[in-house]
Order: structure tokens, then sequence, then C-alpha cells
């Protein structure tokens, strides 16, 4: 029986897997592979939609379970809320401002360095303003849903910073 010779064998054998360089974006076909091919500008602008659609169907939820949000203030009377007049510019605002800023700052120096930072930055800034929602006088299915608000864009502000720290 013949031996296939080198050629031949390498052609049969499936390629090695490039693993990449500490810095160098992986050309793996996952989602943010895919979405780190795109401009900042793309990768900003459907971060916020995503937030704001989430964050607007969790709003939703919270009505029907009987959220009011409204909060209690110092002398005992309820704050009229804005929701989702509220939901959607905060949601908006905080989110393509600091993303646009953290991008701004990626691209004026050290990359990967400005973008860990933002990361850090902008998921502990919304992880830490969870505590308000707690102590601002909601009723439980406001607190819960504005809670899972900031969960989300947590969650979001990581993966599209990720995204923009993996774009050559």
């Amino acid at each position: 029986m013949r031996r296939p010779d080198r050629l031949r064998l390498q052609r049969l054998l499936p390629r090695p897997l490039h693993r990449p360089r500490r810095g160098e974006p992986s050309c793996g076909g996952g989602f943010l592979s895919r979405v780190a091919s795109r401009r900042p500008a793309a990768v900003i602008a459907g971060t916020v939609a995503a937030a704001l659609a989430v964050n607007l169907a969790l709003w939703l939820v919270g009505l029907g379970f009987g959220g009011s949000f409204q909060h209690t203030e110092a002398d005992g009377s309820l704050h009229t809320t804005t929701a989702p007049q509220g939901v959607i510019i905060m949601t908006v605002l905080s989110m393509s401002g600091g993303l646009a800023l953290a991008a701004l700052l990626a691209a004026a120096g050290k990359r990967r360095a400005a973008l860990r930072s933002a990361q850090g930055l902008g998921a502990g800034a919304a992880l830490a303003t969870t505590a308000q929602t707690f102590t601002a006088g909601f009723d439980t299915p406001s607190t819960i849903a504005l809670s899972a608000m900031h969960v989300v864009i947590a969650a979001l502000v990581l993966l599209a910073l990720e995204a923009l720290a993996r774009r050559k």
C-alpha cells in the first residue's frame, strides 16, 4: 500500500486554526468579528438602537406587571414620571455619548487601552447607578424593570466596546 505524499495529505487534512496574536483581531466568523468589521459609527448606532429596543420592551413589561414608574419625593408625594420619554432620553444620550467619547479617545491614542478602560467605566457606571433605582422609592415592578435596563446597558456597552477593540 502506497503512502500518500505530503502535499496530497495536506490537502486532505483541515488547515490548522490561526491563533491571533495579542492585539490582533480574531478572524473567526462569530458575531463580534462581524460587528468589528463595521465602522465605529455603525457599531455605536446599532448598539444604541438595540439598547433602546430592549429597554422599551422592559418598560412595557414593567407596565404590564403594574409598575407606575413614579418615585416618592422626600415629602412623601409621588413624582410624575416622564416614562417612556425618560427611558428613551437616558438610554440614547448616555450610551451614544459614552460610546462616541470612547471611540474618539481610542482613535486619538492607545486604542486598546482606551477601549478597555472605557469598558470598565461604562459598565461600572451603568451598574453603579442601579443602586439609585432601589433607593428612589419606586414600586417593585418599576424597580425590577429599571434595574434590568441598567444591566442591559452595561452588557451592551461591554459588547460594543469589545467589537470596537477587535476592529482592525
